[in-house]
């Protein structure tokens, strides 16, 4: 006997067999069961999906003579099997297309079967047919005898009349599960006894796409060059990169490495590399970072293994990897109306090294962390240093209170000095000492509060911590991302903050323009935006609350803070060569001392 396929040999001769459809499956039983045969029957879905393969079931389970059919014991079953069954005819339309051979069909059928209950007519790839022939069976195929049962399979349902389809039970047949595949052909190994690998079968499973009968060419092609399926044999014989080799490809894109990456491009194209496969598991590699980095669990991750996260992860950001997916995905538009996808491919690789501004990102996010925390450091400091000089003072209110109300009547100056010495520093001060904000301007805007336009801040406000990664924003993004909204209305947001420090400096006039613009990039709108301490909150709210069960809450005003008022740096004499380069560049240029 002739050498077989795996996918002719391992096709299911029963319903349990068939794997990816129990929802077809399942309906066609209960059918049988119930003895309620429809005329005819529509299977419509991806190449290798099993809609022959169902189609042959379904004749086999309504000629079966067994108990539970289709047995596959039967002498009718196992003439459907062998393909010589006299009342199951199948027909390729792709070569049975005109109007006469349909018009013989139509002849034929009006004979009742011959060994078994129905006839049944298999016709395959029937969107080839032409409209004629459609038109020629519409008849017959509406009101066949009822010894007829017809099944059509087509893989472009939308090419078929809608007339014919009307006349139908169509069922969809969709594409199969990985997981599904690799139990299939875990099964097909063992009954061949071969050795595999388990990422093997993995990798077979996505090759195929969803189609079973490609899983098993794919893996009868990997077990003729070699009888071991493991990875290598799979990227050998199907031209892909090994997952290390990947990664190490894009640590080159990273690290702009032209020289490296074009060098590997080459070797890639000698080895007869798959270009356009390529692209697409990068794509799918840096969704599996952005999702790592979002979530930090690798039980959901699709292609990456902890290994490999560990050995990518700190080296991309999840803004670069969405600018390197936005590109391949760019690139990957034009490989079908082109005849070289190379050449695509290549200019994408180009444009990803020249895109990625820095030479080292590992380096300058570790920067900018690091300078973030000696901020929230110095921030732990200052407040820790009112909080020293507030104990100071409650301890000398202990030791005398009536002392400190006699010094205050007799002598204000002294107090005034006492506050002086806390703190001198102009710049000190403003970091530490409570700049006052007048409740009215609060409350005017809780009055105006709209939970939509919070919830709207909110969603934008994440993006914030992305902008400490960029030098130009990164002193912004860092006052504003510990920060939480709390309330907003129309032009007019309320952030509250932890420490008091954070507070002082969002409200403090030298900053405020300034993180204003910054905000109007994020949020898409200009706010003025007040800042409290988290601790205060509460109380300020409640407040709001009493007042408005009292209905004495004030009419809305124009957002107007009172505390911030026009700031305006301190103006030094500049020489000639100083003057020349403001009159050319404006006002943005700096000097240094």
């Amino acid at each position: 006997m002739s050498y077989k396929a795996l996918y002719r040999s391992y096709r299911p001769q029963t319903f349990e067999e068939v794997a990816g459809q129990e929802h077809v499956v399942t309906t066609l039983q209960n059918a049988i069961k119930e003895n309620r045969i429809s005329h005819a029957y529509l299977f419509a879905g991806p190449r290798g999906t099993g809609k022959t393969t169902v189609a042959k079931l379904l004749a086999k389970a309504l000629n079966c003579t067994g108990e539970c059919p289709p047995c596959d014991t039967c002498p009718n079953c196992k003439a459907i099997s062998a393909g010589e069954h006299p009342d199951v005819i199948e027909i390729d339309a792709a070569s049975n297309n005109g109007v006469d051979e349909v018009r013989d069909l139509i002849d034929k059928v009006k004979y009742a079967p011959i060994n078994g209950k129905y006839k049944v007519y298999i016709i395959d790839e029937v969107h080839m047919m032409s409209t004629g022939a459609f038109n020629a069976l519409l008849k017959t195929l509406e009101e066949p005898p009822a010894h007829i049962v017809f099944v059509l399979a087509t893989t472009e349902p939308h090419k078929i009349l809608p007339t014919i389809i009307s006349r139908c039970q169509r069922f969809d047949f969709k594409k199969v599960e990985d997981t599904d595949i690799v139990t299939r052909l875990e099964h097909v190994l063992k009954l061949e006894n071969k050795e595999y690998q388990t990422p093997a079968l993995e990798l077979v499973a996505k090759l195929a796409e969803g189609g079973m009968r490609d899983a098993l060419s794919i893996l009868e092609q990997c077990l003729a060059y070699n009888s071991v399926l493991s990875v290598d044999n799979v990227n050998m014989v199907y031209g892909l990169l090994s997952m290390d080799n990947k990664i190490l490809f894009i640590k080159q894109l990273l690290s702009k490495d032209l020289k490296g990456v074009l060098e590997s491009l080459d070797n890639m194209l000698s080895t007869s590399i798959d270009i356009k496969r390529l692209t697409y598991d990068l794509i799918d590699v840096l969704k599996d970072i952005i999702i790592y980095k979002n979530t930090e669990d690798v039980n959901i991750l699709f292609v990456l293994s902890k290994k490999d996260v560990d050995n990518l992860a700190p080296y991309i950001l999840v803004e670069e990897a969405f600018e390197i997916i936005d590109i391949l995905i760019e690139a990957s538009s034009h490989y079908s109306l082109s005849l070289d996808a190379n050449t695509y491919f290549e200019l994408a690789m180009l444009k990803i090294c020249n895109k990625i501004k820095n030479d080292n990102k590992t380096n300058i996010e570790n920067e900018i962390i690091e300078e973030v925390n000696n901020i929230n450091d110095l921030e732990k400091v200052n407040e820790q240093g009112i909080e020293e000089e507030l104990d100071k003072v409650n301890k000398i209110e202990e030791v005398s209170e009536g002392t400190i109300e006699s010094v205050i009547k007799n002598n204000e100056k002294e107090v005034s000095i006492l506050k002086e010495t806390i703190l001198t520093d102009k710049e000190e001060q403003r970091l530490q000492n409570n700049i006052e904000i007048l409740f009215d301007d609060i409350l005017n805007i809780l009055v105006q509060a709209d939970r939509k336009i919070l919830n709207e801040i909110k969603e934008k406000w994440q993006v914030i911590a992305r902008y400490r990664y960029n030098l130009n924003t990164a002193k912004y993004a860092s006052m504003l991302c510990d920060g939480i909204p709390v309330a907003a209305a129309q032009g007019g947001i309320i952030i509250s903050f932890e420490h008091q420090p954070n507070v002082n400096e969002i409200n403090d006039t030298e900053n405020y323009y300034q993180l204003k613009n910054f905000l109007q990039e994020i949020l898409g709108y200009s706010y003025d935006f007040i800042a409290v301490k988290s601790s205060d909150w509460p109380n300020m709210r409640n407040t709001y609350i009493e007042m408005n069960r009292a209905k004495t809450l004030p009419p809305a005003q124009p957002i107007v803070l009172h505390h911030i008022g026009t700031f305006q740096a301190t103006k030094e004499e500049l020489n000639d060569a100083q003057t020349l380069a403001i009159e050319l560049f404006g006002e943005i240029v700096e000097f240094e001392e």
